[in-house]
């Protein structure tokens, strides 16, 4: 394996687990030799060249209402792009515009890997609850996928359901269609002595808190965070709530918890990542309420960082914690408050001790290697 190219839709500067996911492998092929390609949308084109990575941005259109989000129309450049870098493999972190590029690659005999970065049913649920027949969408879009490509590639068993339901069984052998490769984490970065750094913030950081990291967009309910601070508040905990990042909904969650008179910090989206890791690290709970996640990297990043999880029990993320360092709950805020509770009275030390264990078990050394092996399986199928 010489050269991958990786293209990618929806990747700007508050793109949070793409971004970093792209970014990560970009880093590790680079590390083993290999020559690494990457193409995203961009407000102009730009190039970057470090290392082994030539890094791609192409002007591309915002898209509306999606809080800065771009999409690569201008497919031509992408393929003209590939051409002049003749990759042995193509990975595709996109299922609308960029899926064209299989087909480039499959008349000229390149083996591509598309990865699910999200549940197809689950976003034309939350965007699109008014449209007909939305299963059998999902379903003939799915098909589509796993035909014009080599390999699809799902984090967790979650992701995979929408390719399972089609009949295709999960393996890393180049026999099967589908494969489950987890991401990793920055085990450095994201530490439990980051807890020791936490200063130089745009606001006060109090003494104890909860934690959230989340995009503030409609397929990720970050309003049930208010439901859940307004049920802590009620039980009489001075506990502020701290909420990291953006998106559309921002402004109007904003709005409303100040109309509710609750204790919730927004933090904005926070691009300096040693930042999120200070705060991961000093909170007493992390709160993952996104009900279709297919990973949950923020998650990961608070149990590398010491900090225990609670997650909806819909998500991908029950299968990345444990009991001994997070719980899966339904959409009730008054479990959640109480299971804030309960993490609160257990030893602090022992939950730091056990979430940052987990979290030992997932690494973006050992994912690289997975998916340069199921390339190289793939190459030879």
């Amino acid at each position: 394996m010489k050269r991958i190219a990786h293209v990618a839709n929806l990747y700007g500067p508050k793109s949070g687990g793409l971004r970093t996911t792209v970014n990560e492998l970009a880093r590790q092929y680079s590390r083993r030799n290999i020559e690494v390609l990457v193409i995203v949308p961009g407000v102009q084109d730009k190039i970057q060249i470090s290392d082994r990575i030539k890094f791609v941005e192409l002007q591309s259109l915002r898209i509306p209402f999606s809080g800065g989000y771009r999409l690569i129309l201008q497919t031509g450049k992408v393929e003209k792009l590939l051409e002049y870098f003749k990759p042995d493999m193509v990975e595709i972190s996109d299922r609308s515009t960029l899926l064209r590029t299989a087909r480039w690659a499959e008349r000229r005999g390149i083996p591509t890997t598309i990865f699910v970065h999200e549940r197809l049913d689950g976003v034309l649920r939350a965007f699109g609850s008014w449209l007909p027949f939305r299963n059998f969408i999902a379903r003939r879009w799915n098909t589509l996928t796993a035909r014009l490509t080599s390999k699809v590639v799902a984090t967790t068993q979650f992701a995979a359901e929408e390719f399972v339901s089609l009949g295709f069984q999960p393996s890393f052998f180049h026999q099967s269609k589908l494969g489950i490769i987890p991401l990793g984490v920055d085990l450095e970065q994201f530490d439990p002595d980051q807890r020791f750094a936490l200063s130089d913030f745009e606001f006060k950081v109090p003494h104890r808190y909860v934690m959230a990291a989340t995009r503030m967009s409609k397929e990720k309910d970050p309003g049930f965070l208010l439901d859940i601070a307004e049920e802590v508040k009620a039980m009489g905990f001075d506990l502020p709530l701290v909420i990291a990042g953006s998106g559309p909904l921002e402004r109007k969650l904003a709005i409303e918890s100040k109309n509710r008179n609750l204790n919730v910090i927004f933090a904005g989206f926070l691009h300096n990542r040693s930042k999120l890791a200070s705060l991961l690290a000093g909170a007493d709970v992390f709160l993952a309420v996104g009900p279709i996640e297919t990973f949950g990297l923020a998650a990961l990043e608070s149990l590398a960082s010491g900090t225990p999880v609670i997650c909806r029990d819909s998500a991908a993320i029950s299968e990345v914690i444990d009991s001994k360092c997070g719980i899966a709950l339904p959409r009730d805020a008054q479990s959640w408050a109480n299971q804030i509770a309960r993490f609160r009275e257990e030893d602090r030390e022992k939950l730091r001790c056990s979430s940052r264990a987990r979290a030992e078990a997932f690494s973006w050394n050992r994912c690289a290697e997975n998916l340069i092996e199921l390339h190289e399986e793939t190459r030879a199928a």
